[in-house]
């Protein structure tokens, strides 16, 4: 694979309600989210329980970026601005800023942010200091965040200075920041209270609804098969007739693994192709001696080709805690892309963990958009 950018806007696939053995796809009305969308340079997303992420992604992307602001000299740096929105009346936007490509890279952060105008000059109010972030990022005051959001309306960019100094090392751009926090009070329903921060209104905060709660899965463990145990001939077909870099990536088949879920169901796991940062494997549901189908994961959106529906990237399966996750980098450096994790209810792998960033801007995991969240219950060890 190319180390190219990953950025596209999804379609919304519809809820579907299957038997494990044909299709394995499931999904619980309360896993309904929004789709990601962009406004202009700014990228918003949100979680089945309305948590919203609003991120500019004007910055290191390589999508193209819009015109610095005025007086920034053409070398600076594109930094990203990043805003977290949980629903409920009375939450509290967190926001944090990062000039640097990769979050984790030391560097002063403390410093401070100016909202400029399209003089590139700062707007009345529109001076923030900055202080350390754990993550590595900066960290707008939580006491300043509704000025900020009150005089970033009406800005072009954010521009960001280290410490003390006032010379300009990176910026973001502003453009859609409007647009996104609209998009995120209406999905909210904030629209019209005065709990909006954009289309504010005579509503009392009260009449915006609470957070939805976190759906409850209970995992149960499955466990892993012996090495020793005999690879049925209807896998090894399925193997040579659809994985084309079987032989080369796993001579012989020895990378095959499968899994005891109960009541006669094997999973299978098939080492199956591999990039330059990506490695993938398909999976298949055994239930007899003769029937063996493909395992298809849930994904919030249709997959690009239903051949690739029983696939997952950079697979790592944990048999005692009953999940299997899956991390899809976009490029290379990992800035861009999808973490998952499935959890084994007993029927089906339930998805219950999803991050999701889909343009490189330079920001790491821990920044990415939440889709799914689910409060998930271990297993119950057995006694020894």
């Amino acid at each position: 694979m190319a180390d190219m950018p990953l950025h596209m806007n999804l379609s919304v696939a519809k809820p579907l309600l299957l038997p494990l053995a044909l299709a394995g796809l499931f999904i619980t009305p309360a896993q309904a989210q929004s789709v990601p969308k962009d406004y202009r340079n700014w990228s918003v997303s949100c979680s089945n329980i309305k948590t919203c992420t609003a991120i500019s992604i004007s910055g290191l992307n390589e999508m193209g970026v819009g015109a610095r602001p005025r007086g920034v000299a053409v070398d600076t740096e594109m930094g990203w601005l990043w805003v977290e929105l949980e629903a409920g009346p009375s939450a509290k936007p967190k926001i944090i800023y990062s000039g640097l490509y990769e979050s984790s890279q030391t560097s002063n952060k403390e410093g401070s942010l100016r909202i400029v105008g399209r003089d590139g000059r700062p707007l009345a109010n529109g001076v923030f200091v900055l202080t350390a972030h754990e993550s590595g990022a900066s960290q707008l005051r939580s006491a300043d965040v509704d000025r900020f959001i009150a005089v970033a309306k009406s800005g072009q960019a954010v521009v960001y200075s280290s410490g003390t100094s006032r010379t300009v090392q990176s910026f973001a751009s502003l453009s859609g920041f409007v647009a996104a926090l609209r998009a995120v009070e209406a999905l909210q329903g904030r629209t019209g209270t005065a709990a909006a921060w954009v289309d504010v209104g005579k509503l009392a905060r009260e009449r915006v609804p609470p957070a939805p709660a976190a759906p409850r899965v209970s995992a149960l463990a499955f466990t892993k098969l012996s090495s020793r145990t005999t690879i049925p001939k209807l896998m090894s077909d399925r193997r040579k007739a659809e994985c084309d870099d079987s032989d080369r990536l796993d001579p012989g088949g020895q990378g095959i693994e499968g899994f005891n879920l109960g009541k006669g169901r094997t999973l299978w796991a098939i080492p199956c192709g591999a990039g330059a940062y990506n490695m993938w494997s398909k999976f298949y549901l055994q239930t007899s001696s003769a029937k063996l189908e493909p395992y298809r994961f849930f994904t919030p959106e249709p997959v690009a080709d239903e051949e690739d529906a029983n696939s997952l990237v950079n697979v790592s399966i944990e048999p005692e805690t009953g999940q299997i996750s899956a991390f899809s980098k976009g490029r290379g450096i990992g800035d861009c892309g999808s973490a998952q994790t499935y959890t084994w209810d007993g029927t089906n792998f339930v998805l219950t963990s999803l991050i999701e960033m889909n343009a490189c801007s330079g920001l790491m995991p821990d920044f990415w958009p939440v889709r799914i969240k689910t409060e998930v219950v271990a297993p119950i060890k057995s006694k020894r």
